[in-house]
């Protein structure tokens, strides 16, 4: 979208701030749905997109806060986590029809299948002598949609790290080597892709790297994908020009946000935009979704 302004002499050419990958605290975010939106509105963004992991309960709330301060624009969303081969893959879904049956069930499954990945994680911590259980984890955060996030926050509490970042590094990424992912307890990506579409949504990858973004994108192309999450504040230059270039060859959506959690007290919402006139094409079809 593009917006006109009057400077006194004439009007000029507006882009719009946008950010489309936003998490609360109905996922593994700090912050309500609706403290997101008057943050939003207070640092000056345009329009939104609440991308809470495996679950939609907190659309309802933004929703009625974005109804409240009316000079925001909302995108519903969903980022789902899934598995393909040996990676975990996160799909995002915008403009969603949150009430359709197949977006419902498999919202369901993923609750289930987080449940499962949550008990996992705490088992293998337990194994090298870190003890949480489930019931801390829900009681500490109460969550729709309980992830490792949760987890680095207790470690934290617990003192056995001091920042979010050294939780992953130290225990719960899966490169250091003390958790392993259940990769049967992962929605596989094409069900997540086809029930977004059903759902009359526009399935999204989100924030692939490059070689991911290579070795799956035509596999997913022919699943019914129609964009690329190509600009974050991480990603650098020369590989956004990259990405750019092959997927607006490949006629898909071009699509960018923050992955904002809350957590980063330097990095706050709106530190990081998108301007429409990069995604035009994309706000265009999610408007009309």
């Amino acid at each position: 979208m593009i917006a006109y302004r009057w400077s006194g002499l004439a009007y000029v050419v507006w882009a719009m701030r946008v950010d489309l990958h936003i998490h609360s605290s109905r996922s593994d975010g700090k912050y309500s749905p609706s403290k997101i939106v008057e943050y939003s509105v207070k640092n000056r963004l345009n329009m939104i997109a609440l991308t809470d992991h495996d679950t939609i309960d907190g659309l309802r709330e933004a929703k009625k806060a974005v109804q409240l301060f009316g000079s925001i624009e909302f995108v519903s969303g969903v980022e789902f986590s899934t598995w393909l081969e040996h990676d975990e893959l996160h799909i995002l879904g915008y403009g969603i029809d949150e009430t359709h049956p197949a977006l419902v069930k498999l919202l369901d499954m993923a609750q289930e299948f987080r449940k499962k990945r949550i008990d996992h994680l705490l088992k293998q911590l337990s194994a090298i002598g870190i003890q949480i259980s489930v019931e801390e984890v829900k009681h500490k955060h109460h969550s729709a949609s309980l992830g490792r996030m949760h987890v680095a926050c207790l470690l934290i509490e617990r003192g056995y790290v001091k920042t979010i970042r050294e939780a992953f590094d130290r225990y719960l990424s899966y490169e250091a080597n003390v958790i392993e992912p259940l990769t049967s307890d992962f929605i596989p990506s094409r069900q997540a892709v086809e029930a977004i579409l059903e759902a009359g949504g526009i399935p999204v990858l989100a924030h692939p790297t490059v070689d991911l973004f290579d070795h799956y994108i035509d596999r997913f192309m022919t699943w019914g994908l129609q964009g690329v999450e190509v600009f974050k504040n991480t990603r650098a230059s020369i590989e956004e020009y990259y990405l750019e270039t092959v997927v607006r060859d490949k006629g898909l959506f071009l699509t960018g946000g923050s992955d904002w959690h809350g957590y980063h007290i330097t990095r706050p919402l709106g530190s990081f935009y998108v301007e429409s006139t990069q995604i035009q094409p994309f706000l265009k079809a999610v408007r009309l979704s």
